[in-house]
């Protein structure tokens, strides 16, 4: 019954990746599995937010993201994106269905005699990629004023295998911070470029002199990474353009170290001017704070992940940043996981954001049976 409801809910859900802050389809599809299994849950934009009272009003909350990506798929899933330019590409698809499963085994366990000492929160969370919406619902008052004794969240990892499960306590993913920049030069015949200020000349000696921050500027215990990963310049190949744009990213666990890259980034766009006599235009846009997991939770997960029959890999981190952390940021303890869901052998092994990246969803079953033995440990349950 698990493995044909997570199968069959997430090639529904596949099919209609949507992106962020316009999963009105998803939205629907959530809605009307709650409103037919008579979960009770708050509308809030495209999220929704669904909820099991118990006795106390303190509350146990899993979050599931459910945005898709930008990009066409390629992918052999029989259940293919009907939606041209849009793929689930980071395996949300499966967050949600697995949270949507949760819902209906905490429905029929209830009502078969199943008693709620504490209250249990599911949240169905828009926009996640690059756009934060953890924000506006861990600001929001449903969540906002309720005592949070504990936060999870799980995310698919085809780097690790089925039936597997990892984490890791404090530091768990990166901060996150956003680089863009627009270098204006001069703009002449490609044959005779000493009329003009090469934009794309100083461009790349900017990318490879930006380098030098982590290398020379860094204690090298402090895990930093800088990428350029979109440089722009011209339109045709004998014209020196005016302009380049170029976009990157700063990822960092201890955040105070921002004030210092930015620093360094300022006097080398500083020095270039000077020496090329180019302008520098930089938007440094700190985004999403890392995630931090509670030792106490961490310990629990460890416990629910072991009893789950799953396989734990201790000190797994998560190489990029997530939102997820916005729902810490005012004292309630979190705890993020990673779930394996690599199977060579069924050639699941693209990584995630790959336009081929694709898993067996009955890699679900491990992360559910996580989650049901988080809210047994939580204390939530009482005598059936």
């Amino acid at each position: 019954m698990l493995k044909d409801f997570l199968k069959n809910t997430r090639e529904d859900l596949h099919r209609i990746p949507e992106t962020a802050l316009e999963e009105f389809k998803t939205a629907a599809y959530i809605r009307e599995f709650l409103d037919k299994n008579g979960v009770s849950y708050a509308a809030i934009g495209t999220s929704t937010v669904a909820w099991f009272r118990g006795e106390e009003d303190v509350w146990t909350a899993f979050r599931a993201d459910i945005d898709a990506l930008p990009m066409a798929e390629e992918s052999g899933c029989a259940a293919r994106s009907e939606h041209p330019g849009k793929m689930h590409a980071c395996g949300h698809d499966g967050h949600t269905a697995n949270l949507l499963y949760l819902a209906k085994r905490l429905k029929e366990r209830l009502a078969g005699g199943l008693k709620l000492l504490r209250s249990v929160m599911l949240i169905f969370q828009a926009a996640e990629e690059n756009v934060g919406g953890a924000q506006t619902l861990a600001e929001h008052e449903f969540f906002a004023s309720r005592k949070i004794d504990g936060i999870f969240a799980l995310h698919v990892n085809p780097e690790m295998n089925e039936g597997t499960a990892g984490s890791s306590p404090g530091a768990m993913s990166y901060q996150s911070c956003g680089l863009d920049l627009e270098i204006t030069g001069k703009a002449c015949h490609g044959a005779q470029p000493f009329k003009g200020i090469d934009v794309i000349l100083v461009g790349a000696k900017l990318v490879e002199a930006y380098q030098s921050i982590v290398s020379r500027n860094v204690r090298p215990e402090e895990p930093v990474v800088l990428t350029i990963g979109s440089f722009h310049a011209g339109v045709t190949r004998n014209i020196i353009p005016e302009t380049a744009k170029l976009l990157g990213t700063i990822r960092v666990v201890n955040k105070d170290l921002l004030d210092l890259i930015r620093t360094r980034l300022e006097a080398i766009n500083r020095g270039f001017e000077v020496s090329y006599g180019v302008s520098i235009k930089m938007d440094f846009v700190p985004f999403y704070p890392a995630i931090f997991n509670s030792r106490r939770l961490y310990g629990l997960f460890l416990d629910a992940a072991r009893d789950a029959g799953a396989a734990v890999q201790e000190g797994v981190k998560l190489a990029g940043s997530e939102d997820f952390s916005y729902y810490t940021r005012k004292g309630a303890e979190g705890l993020y996981f990673l779930l394996g869901v690599r199977n060579e052998a069924k050639g699941f092994v693209h990584p995630i954001h790959s336009p081929k990246f694709d898993f067996d969803p009955e890699a679900l079953q491990t992360g559910n049976d996580i989650f049901w033995n988080i809210l047994k440990k939580m204390g939530v349950f009482g005598a059936e």
